[in-house]
């Protein structure tokens, strides 16, 4: 007597699609965790842009991103400018700049989190050279644009009290926890 072969419940190829997307999933995001955070050069870039800014502005940020309409004079990168301060003061704009750049040697590589929720932005312009930099403290990511020698990199939460701190002095709304 040969064995009865029942017919393969349709959901069963499913959860095999599922578990190989889950699985591919998991190994890009660690490549991607890993390359992140072996840009040694970061640091040592934004402490270059740190050395002489001929302007900094610092955003205080809605974390959730809005692709339409949304005047783009209202936003940073697609996410809702709650407020901004041009920082005058040349000491102000160092410290900035410095505490992204500790903050960026300080990552710890492959710690981060998938929520991406920026609540701080800081554009940074030296002559014709402008970087900006969209910052998720929560999961310590930071989202870099017209910056080489990365697009994304890591930081760690140090940096936090001071762009607070500046965001203070300048009454500009403290993000939301």
């Amino acid at each position: 007597m040969s064995p009865v072969c029942l017919p393969r419940h349709p959901a069963v190829g499913y959860l095999r699609l599922v578990r190989a997307m889950r699985a591919t999933a998991i190994a890009l995001l660690t490549t991607a965790a890993c390359v992140i955070a072996a840009e040694p050069d970061v640091p040592a870039a934004i402490e270059k842009l740190a050395d002489s800014p001929s302007r900094v502005v610092l955003y205080s940020l809605d974390p959730i991103k809005h692709t339409d309409s949304v005047e783009p004079e209202k936003t940073f990168h697609e996410y809702i400018i709650r407020g901004r301060a041009d920082i005058i003061d040349a000491a102000e704009r160092r410290a900035l700049v410095q505490t992204l750049a500790r903050g960026a040697r300080d990552a710890t590589p492959n710690m981060t989190h998938a929520c991406f929720n920026p609540r701080h932005g800081l554009r940074v312009e030296r002559g014709s050279y402008a970087a900006d930099f969209v910052i998720c403290f929560e999961c310590l990511q930071v989202q870099a644009c017209g910056f080489q020698p990365a697009d994304f990199f890591l930081t760690s939460a140090a940096p936090q009290p001071t762009f607070d701190e500046s965001l203070r002095h300048h009454n500009l709304p403290l993000p939301e926890k």
